[in-house]
């Protein structure tokens, strides 16, 4: 190459392009995660998701108090009308955001007619709940869990305007 600079300008702008994108919530930022190189962003009603392929991991806020275990119950249950053979398999406490929190795991056939698993996380903070969503095919979870663990696990409730 005639211009070497202009070789290694090129050459250091590569990682830019690859690096992980910080999401801050737009609505007042009371939480941030990681996206992981790669994945869309998508407004949802009351929320976002997170895209690649036909995995996604999607964040919702909601309003009221009450325990993480009860918030991921109550939008568990509002997969089976929606997911035929829908059915846990494990449940428990565990730390999302930074602060308590519980999950469970489920299987099914998803909307789009494909053997899926979803995982369910919740926290609590103060007088809103936070929801994160994580799904992927059966047969291609093993592809997509690297960064659906990267996303849960670089969630952080930040507090932001109430």
């Amino acid at each position: 190459m005639r211009h070497p600079f202009l070789a290694a300008l090129m050459l250091a702008a590569v990682p830019l392009v690859y690096a992980q994108t910080t999401y801050t919530d737009p609505d007042g930022g009371r939480y941030t995660l990681q996206v992981p190189p790669g994945w869309r962003v998508e407004a949802q009603s009351g929320g976002v998701s997170f895209l690649k392929g036909p995995a996604y991991a999607s964040v919702m806020k909601v309003s009221g108090r009450g325990a993480p275990k009860g918030l991921v119950e109550a939008i568990g249950q509002k997969f089976p009308s929606q997911w035929p053979r829908f059915a846990g398999t494990t449940s428990g406490d565990s730390l999302f955001g930074g602060k308590p929190g519980a999950y469970a795991w489920f299987t099914g056939v998803n909307p789009r007619g494909t053997e899926a698993v979803l995982k369910i996380v919740a926290t609590v903070d103060g007088e809103t709940g936070y929801v994160l969503m994580i799904s992927a095919p059966r047969s291609d979870f093993a592809t997509y869990k690297g960064d659906l663990e990267q996303i849960e696990a670089s969630f952080r409730v930040t507090g932001g305007r109430r």
